[in-house]
């Protein structure tokens, strides 16, 4: 049983543990905004293990709009693969924040497509301002 988001990031970032076990730590994160939790999310929106990016996306999508600044930095870093955007495109479209779902609708869009990688990466640093 998971006692700490502590324990919890270990856990998530341990590739060497059963997917069942990372995502019950990402499940565990969903009510953490800190920093550090955050980030491990964001990190592991790019996971191997499908269910592990799935669980981290629902968890920053209930995070809502603390969790943004943080997945909207991620598509500013070199080499954004689909693998992230789809990522992003969860936690944008089931989104717990309305603001966040009607403000990220141009880069919902944006996340798929020929040009996804430059097109997400204007709109995200578009909206970034409005979620620090």
């Amino acid at each position: 049983m998971i006692q700490s988001s502590a324990q919890a990031i270990v856990i998530l970032q341990d590739q060497q543990l059963p997917e069942n076990q990372r995502t019950d730590a990402a499940h565990f994160l969903a009510t953490d905004t800190s920093d550090e939790s955050i980030k491990a999310l964001v990190a592991a929106l790019s996971d191997a293990d499908h269910g592990v990016r799935w669980a981290a996306g629902t968890a920053l999508a209930l995070l809502g709009e603390p969790a943004m600044h943080a997945v909207l930095s991620a598509l500013l870093e070199p080499h954004v693969d689909k693998t992230l955007r789809d990522g992003v495109r969860h936690v944008l479209t089931d989104n717990s924040s309305a603001n966040v779902r009607q403000l990220s609708v141009p880069l919902i869009k944006a996340l798929k497509g020929p040009e996804a990688d430059i097109a997400a990466m204007q709109e995200a640093a578009k909206l970034l301002p409005i979620f620090r």
